[in-house]
């Protein structure tokens, strides 16, 4: 997962292009497969950039694999989070409720990891959060 924070007055479109200009990946074809995803969710506005889907928190090999669609989803899969981060928690408190948020964290921590949803949508967040690594794989 790409955490890119910075508030408002950041285009949050720009800086998941900036996570995808370090990666191997496109965003294009990132958007595309979640969208043929039964489960897949993508919103890419200048406030907010998000790309996930729903999986099983205990097969984290399937969890890049974004058109893959997995029986019996416990978690959602964060693959990139750009922009106004309240904004996103909002939104997720907004979405069918799954047990755990799943993500990785990129090259510095490439480990999967796994939160309780809940908690994610509850936890403060922090003042100096501006930027968090980029996953390339």
């Amino acid at each position: 997962m790409a955490a890119y924070g910075g508030g408002m007055n950041r285009d949050a479109r720009e800086l998941a292009l900036r996570y995808y200009r370090d990666s191997n990946r496109a965003p294009a074809a990132d958007a595309e497969a979640l969208l043929a995803h039964p489960h897949g969710w993508v919103l890419w506005t200048p406030e907010l950039v998000v790309l996930m889907k729903r999986v099983r928190s205990d097969r984290p090999e399937t969890w890049e694999a974004l058109p893959h669609a997995e029986e019996a989803p416990d978690a959602w899969y964060i693959h990139l989070l750009a922009g106004d981060l309240s904004l996103a928690r909002r939104i997720a408190a907004a979405l069918p409720p799954l047990r755990y948020c799943c993500f990785r964290r990129g090259r510095r921590d490439s480990r999967p990891h796994r939160l309780p949803w809940l908690r994610l949508c509850a936890a403060p967040l922090h003042a100096d959060f501006h930027e968090a690594t980029t996953d390339n794989n």
